[in-house]
């Protein structure tokens, strides 16, 4: 027996014990029933222990007539743990089934009134079997209009535009049309259109444009605790008297703000800033991009050389533009206007200028003279520059910042060649075996550095050196 069955073994017995203590009884061979007591009520619940538990938490239902709530599966089933629940199993810690179940219920008693206002809905309904995904820009807070679909692959819908479905739509139409309809803030999940549609000010006009059918997606608008969410429905055959009834799509928005939800906690105080980057190359392209992920918008990439297929297997632009200069293939391929200037840094006034106009530079060129330019461009303004490169076939990682003394220098150990070097035609230089994942290291370290330099003004940026043998 493995240790992982050994565990579940153990801690199933355990939990079995927990139940029989507390009074349940084992009804079916997996079904053990039992009371859960609240300040209100004595509660009936069922615990199944069938697949997928153990690995996942049991199925609890209740067997009292109650209407479904928040936390609730539309089978009934509560909604007890979540991914973020700490531990792994909590489910088997001595007591916790039980009182966890006891605290759902007590919850559920009061309203939720500390609830983490999960913007969800889609959850309580039955899942289409049709699509996956909508994908959807800002909606505006307008009552009841059209927007127009597009599918990327068969089951995800794109937002492409706002427009209502044309009469007659010919069969070779290609695009999909949706009904933005909202409901204000909800208190308790909608699962019918009766509970929907008594919310909505124009039931009839919403209605009738599911009963034609020019409506292949209902998104519904609302709010819960200040917070604003979208439940996407499909409707489903129907004849023109029977009761409209409707399928969920889990919806997604690529609006800014949601974009901006997972770039960092200093995504805000990066918007702003101007960061040029001299050397779009391999360490280069990985930081134009950890920096625009980041919130940075105002990119400047400087790079007069052309994107090689070779260069794909360390560069972040994509296959699709090779053949442009690498500073043009990287602000494409952010998808976002960069300025991206195809020229060298070959003389100390264009450096200035460099300096002068960004709030930050950042030199992944590699080259000598460019960083010693960009290093006089910052002596001469004043300013701190970040200057990185990797040696030694990637096992050193340096990130500078410049100017600094000649005893200040961060400088690697010379190690022996851990590969022989490859040489690609049309190419002048013998190109390192580096590997793709010490080029992205090196350039996360840049994108760390250069975000504390332009938040916290240098003072608490310093210069780092990896290395590994």
């Amino acid at each position: 027996m493995t240790e992982i069955a050994e565990f579940f073994r153990a801690a199933h017995n355990d939990l079995v014990y927990d139940l029989e203590t507390n009074g349940f009884y084992q009804e079916e061979q997996d079904a053990w029933i039992g009371k859960i007591y609240t300040s209100s009520k004595d509660w009936q619940v069922q615990v199944d222990l069938a697949w997928p538990y153990p690995a996942f938490p049991p199925r609890v239902t209740l067997r009292d007539d109650k209407p479904l709530s928040w936390h609730q599966n539309g089978d009934g089933s509560l909604c007890l743990y979540s991914q973020s629940s700490p531990g792994a199993f909590p489910w088997f810690a001595h007591g916790a089934l039980i009182k966890k179940v006891r605290e759902w219920l007590e919850h559920d008693e009061s309203g939720w009134p500390t609830d983490a206002p999960d913007l969800d809905l889609e959850r309580y309904w039955e899942p289409s079997r049709r699509f996956a995904l909508i994908v959807h820009d800002e909606l505006p807070d307008e009552v009841d209009y059209w927007i127009r679909f597009t599918r990327s692959d068969p089951q995800v819908l794109w937002q492409t535009g706002f427009a209502r479905p044309p009469r007659p739509r010919p069969r070779s139409h290609k695009h999909l049309y949706g009904l933005v309809v909202d409901v204000g803030d909800v208190e308790m999940p909608p699962r019918s259109w009766q509970q929907l549609s008594e919310r909505l000010e124009r039931r009839e006009v919403v209605e009738a444009a599911l009963r034609d059918r020019r409506a292949d997606v209902l998104l519904v608008r609302y709010g819960r605790d200040g917070r604003r969410g979208v439940l996407g429905l499909i409707p489903l055959f129907m004849s023109p008297e029977a009761e409209i009834k409707f399928s969920s799509v889990s919806c997604a928005s690529r609006s800014s703000s949601t974009m901006a939800l997972r770039a960092g906690y200093q995504t805000t105080d990066l918007q702003e800033k101007t960061v040029t980057i001299v050397g779009v190359g391999a360490i280069g392209s990985f930081v134009a991009e950890g920096l625009f992920r980041a919130g940075v918008r105002n990119l400047v990439l400087v790079d007069h050389d052309r994107l090689r297929p070779g260069n794909l297997v360390r560069h972040a632009a994509s296959a699709s533009h090779i053949g442009k200069t690498k500073a043009e293939a990287m602000a494409r391929t952010l998808g976002f206007p960069a300025a991206a200037l195809s020229r060298r840094v070959d003389c100390l006034p264009f450096a200035i200028r460099l300096v002068e106009t960004a709030d930050l530079v950042i030199d992944a060129t590699a080259n000598e003279v460019v960083t010693q330019l960009l290093a006089e461009a910052g002596r001469v303004g004043s300013r701190k520059i970040i200057s990185s490169y990797l040696a030694n076939q990637g096992r050193s990682k340096v990130v500078e910042l410049l100017p600094s003394s000649s005893d200040e220098r961060l400088i690697p150990q010379n190690m022996p060649p851990a590969a022989a070097e490859g040489i690609e035609s049309g190419c002048g230089d013998p190109i390192s075996p580096t590997p793709p994942f010490a080029v992205m290291e090196v350039a996360a370290m840049v994108c760390r550095i250069a975000a504390t330099m332009l938040i916290d003004d240098n003072t608490n940026a310093r210069s780092e050196l990896r290395e590994h043998k």
